[in-house]
């Protein structure tokens, strides 16, 4: 069983419904639990990218092993814990120094808790010289930051992002002192690491898992190459191959699959794995439970009976954070399940109360009343109504009504003008990891020669394709558009 393997360097080739994170679950136990461990008091230490994949595993772990399972110091955390946790060991031992003296920092995840974004072409980065950690400005394509003067202010006051942080790590990883650091670190804190979704990792990511390898700790890769989607974020599928070929970790594939419960699914799967051609049955919206895409443009241009839980990858204006709380209170109301980027939308309203979305339900309503009401002003009544809601809640303020902030609410008045119940939409990025019985994916004509041709899992979209033609249980069907 890949769990209870002695194997020290390990790699789980976990395809879909192979019951990747119960694996990772089970395998964390049987380290936790070792009776070879009885004295080692150092922590076995599983981690992924995201808060939702690591609370995922940790209810999976105390569901099988008991709450016992992550008492201190065992845990399960984010890979940006683990950079923030070296980062401040670093500073605390003196190898690397921030520009005020801190040895602590505050770190957020974005920047837009601060200040009102602003069309602007200046940004900063991070470089390290001599150990100092330092910023300068740079210039970059225009678009809505927050101003740099805030950032400045509070980089000096030891507030910096999760990014700052990275990038500060790996600015420095090129000094050997600081990689013995770490590696020293592995040592002394932790004897076993897991590494889900690791074909999710950059380069930053993997030079740390390497670090812990050469640190003698036991090690545990879990992920699918198949399934690796964060390249916009930085992942390096590649760079996670180069790291198993060079640290020589032993691969165990997980072939079955508890997902398909249809042949032509399970085929369909196979087909597409082994990088043959294949074509999917048409449908329309009727037959479906979910509809995927690769972007949220084109589940909205799909139908107006399906809703997207998001307008766009979020930019961060308070016009689309204002359209974005909006869009949460339908969506929760209609499938129970919050818009994507609710926490960065109040993030960007400013707003820190977790409830304030309980606390506008009425006045939200009233603005989706307005909406519904189809006349030649619904839209821009709604728009000038939600104003007064944020207005309320934040300091922030809505620019006037224009086609550019007010599309977004139009959007969603052709869904709530639907007689029909809507059907769910989200991007691969959001469906990886979920199933349903049946799936409707909307392609576009070049994606779907890419099935005619087959998929190669070193394409990025390849792999997105991959991803929404495997989430069904039984059948996945192409959505006429």
């Amino acid at each position: 069983m890949a769990s209870g393997t002695p194997e020290k360097r390990l790699f789980i080739d976990a395809g879909p419904g192979t019951g990747k994170t119960t694996v990772a679950a089970q395998r964390f136990g049987a380290l936790r639990f070792s009776a070879e461990a009885r004295n080692d008091h150092r922590s076995v230490t599983a981690v992924s990218f995201t808060k939702a994949a690591t609370s995922n595993l940790r209810r999976r772990l105390t569901r099988i092993w008991g709450p016992v399972a992550l008492g201190w110091p065992h845990r399960v955390v984010t890979l940006d814990t683990i950079m923030y946790d070296l980062l401040h060991d670093l500073l605390d031992a003196g190898l690397l120094r921030w520009p005020t003296g801190h040895t602590e920092l505050t770190v957020v995840d974005s920047w837009n808790a601060f200040s009102q974004s602003a069309w602007t072409d200046a940004s900063y980065e991070v470089f390290v010289e001599s150990g100092e950690i330092r910023f300068r400005r740079i210039t970059l394509n225009s678009t809505s930051r927050v101003p740099i003067r805030v950032i400045k202010e509070k980089l000096m006051s030891g507030i910096c992002t999760h990014q700052d942080v990275r990038d500060a790590l790996e600015a420095s990883l090129n000094d050997s002192s600081i990689a013995d650091r770490i590696r020293a670190r592995w040592v002394k804190t932790t004897r076993a690491l897991i590494v889900d979704e690791v074909f999710d990792a950059n380069e930053l990511d993997a030079k740390v898992i390497e670090l812990a390898i050469e640190a003698g700790l036991s090690v545990t890769l879990v992920g699918d190459p198949w399934q690796a989607l964060y390249v916009f974020r930085g992942a390096r599928p590649e760079a996670i191959r180069d790291l198993l070929l060079r640290t020589g970790t032993r691969t165990l594939v997980l072939n079955d699959s508890f997902r398909w419960r249809d042949p032509a699914q399970r085929q369909l799967a196979s087909d597409l794995r082994a990088g043959r051609a294949v074509s999917l049955v048409p449908s329309d919206h009727h037959a479906v439970d979910v509809v995927l895409a690769v972007t949220w443009k084109q589940l909205w241009a799909a139908g107006e009976r399906i809703l997207p839980l998001a307008f766009q990858s979020f930019k961060g204006g308070s016009e689309e954070a204002a359209a974005t709380l909006l869009l949460n209170h339908v969506t929760s109301t209609v499938f129970g399940r919050q818009a994507t980027y609710l926490t960065e939308a109040l993030l960007a309203l400013g707003i820190d109360d977790p409830d304030i979305t309980d606390q506008v339900y009425s006045k939200l309503q009233d603005v989706l009343d307005l909406l519904a009401r189809n006349d030649k002003m619904a839209v821009t009544n709604a728009y000038s109504a939600l104003a007064e809601v944020i207005k309320s809640v934040s300091s922030r303020q809505l620019r006037p009504a224009h086609h550019a902030h007010t599309r977004r609410l139009a959007d969603l008045a052709s869904r709530l003008a639907h007689a029909d119940k809507p059907i769910l939409g989200l991007t691969t990025h959001q469906a990886k990891g979920g199933e349903w019985d049946v799936v409707g994916v909307v392609l576009s004509r070049s994606e779907r020669d890419r099935l005619l041709i087959g998929l190669d899992n070193a394409e990025e979209t390849d792999r997105k394709l991959y991803v929404a033609c495997t989430r069904a249980r039984y059948r996945t069907l192409l959505i006429n558009t």
